[in-house]
């Protein structure tokens, strides 16, 4: 049986570009908020962590103030 070459490429080149659009997708909703400093800045203005810096090294971060509730919540009984 003879293939056709030219299919074969274009369902391969639709195959990767499907998969690099939804790596862009998942990074860009995923990956960016995670890095933004708004949900930071606004965790901080609720008053759960506080901007440090450290002098030795130059570098400006935060620490929680409080521990982040666990997403399932203890039972009692």
């Amino acid at each position: 049986m003879k293939q056709n070459v030219g299919a074969t490429i274009n369902i391969f080149l639709i195959g990767m570009l499907s998969g690099v659009m939804t790596a862009a997708a998942f990074t860009y909703v995923f990956a960016i908020p995670a890095n933004n400093y708004y949900w930071k800045t606004e965790i901080w203005r609720r008053g759960g962590a506080a901007w440090t810096f450290d002098r030795k090294s130059g570098h400006m971060d935060w620490k929680w103030l409080v521990q982040p509730k666990a997403a399932t919540p203890h039972q009692s009984g």
